[in-house]
């Protein structure tokens, strides 16, 4: 975790619900994104971060879990600063990973709690979130995207497995 700044981890986090997304809207990869849903979903609540736990519900222990964990990270002052600042909508997200409903909202919703602002995340959201519409050549593009992403920032995590995959 002393790798990591604040900032660091909320992107992390919203590319992983990013990559979920995705694989949920995949046939083939709908068994795989419930799984991982519900693993992050085991303990019941994100107050900590355990060894146990898979790399989503981790990165939720620190940004909405005990705040003490933020003075793990690598920029401890800021980070107790910025967590206090963004609340992250815990029961919207959960009830999220249980639906794989309304896309768009929950991402957005996601995207505001995480005060993303990169461009490319969000029109990366956009073609997630409207990924059944998409025709054969935008839907190899916008997995492209997301992989490219994936393997800079999660590599060697369940979720860069699974787009490797696809």
């Amino acid at each position: 975790m002393q790798r990591y700044t604040f900032p660091e981890v909320t992107e992390r986090l919203y590319l992983s619900f990013l990559a979920l997304s995705l694989l949920s809207q995949i046939k083939e990869m709908k068994y795989f994104a419930k799984s991982y849903a519900d693993q992050t979903m085991a303990k019941g609540t994100f107050d900590q971060v355990r060894m146990i736990n898979n790399d989503l519900a981790n990165m939720l222990a620190i940004v909405a879990g005990d705040p003490a964990i933020t003075k793990k990270l690598r920029n401890k002052n800021q980070a107790q600063a910025m967590r206090q600042r963004q609340p992250v909508p815990v029961m919207a997200l959960r009830r999220y990973l249980r639906t794989w409903e309304e896309h768009y909202k929950n991402l957005s919703t996601l995207e505001r709690a995480l005060n993303i602002t990169d461009a490319a995340l969000r029109n990366l959201k956009r073609a997630i979130a409207n990924y059944g519409n998409l025709d054969q050549r935008n839907k190899r593009t916008t997995i492209e995207k997301l992989a490219r992403l994936v393997a800079d920032k999660l590599a060697g995590t369940d979720l860069h497995r699974q787009l490797k995959r696809i």
